[in-house]
């Protein structure tokens, strides 16, 4: 039941990210092909265009969607640079004064090694909410349910062997994250999570056996 819970919190997250990149794909080719489209029937229907031939007024509507399709790699490039901002300045915020000994951390960004404990470097049945978990570093994730969550520069997800042994790594088991971030951070985990993280669209999970 508990591994049912992880897939249906990422499936429901990641599938509305691909959802929102869908339509912003479709909605480009409609926008593209359309100004195209409706820019070749205008020249075509001018009295002077029209007489020149097929030639002429499809070049014509051609050119307009190359126009458009540059406008759309600008407002995309723009996009991209501000996420790339919004980045850097997570990364060079202040740090935040962390307590790995509690329960529940809330907008708070949190430097992976700061959740590092005396012994075990177990985080079990915690709550994450609104929190960046900042590296380079890397973190063990045992089931526990994940929503709203994003990983940026992971890498592949990585699923351990049955019978592998981590030591120095801090792990996260069967903690409650919500709309949180993982950033610059390795991601290890059990087999049975990573088959949930492999259901997720555009998701890559090495390892599984």
């Amino acid at each position: 039941m508990k591994e049912k819970g992880l897939f249906k919190s990422l499936s429901l997250f990641e599938t509305g990210l691909s959802a929102a990149e869908w339509a912003w794909r479709i909605l480009s080719f409609l926008v593209i092909g359309g100004s195209g489209i409706s820019t070749a029937l205008v020249a075509k229907a001018n009295s002077l265009i029209g007489q020149l031939g097929p030639i002429y007024w499809i070049s014509v509507g051609l050119a307009t969607s190359l126009i458009v399709s540059f406008f759309i790699y600008l407002i995309k490039l723009s996009s991209l640079k501000q996420s790339e901002a919004d980045l850097n300045r997570i990364l060079s915020s202040p740090r935040d004064s962390i307590n790995p000994l509690s329960d529940n951390f809330r907008d708070t960004i949190i430097p992976v090694e700061d959740l590092r404990l005396p012994v075990i470097q177990l985080h079990e049945n915690k709550h994450f909410r609104r929190c960046s978990f900042v590296g380079p570093a890397a973190i063990a994730i045992i089931g526990g349910n994940y929503v709203n969550t994003g990983f940026l520069e992971c890498g592949d997800i990585i699923a351990l062997p049955e019978d592998a042994m981590l030591t120095g790594i801090v792990v996260l088991k069967n903690c409650t994250v919500e709309d949180c971030k993982f950033i610059k951070t390795s991601i290890f985990t059990d087999q049975n999570t990573a088959r949930g993280f492999a259901q997720v669209p555009n998701s890559s999970v090495k390892g599984i056996s």
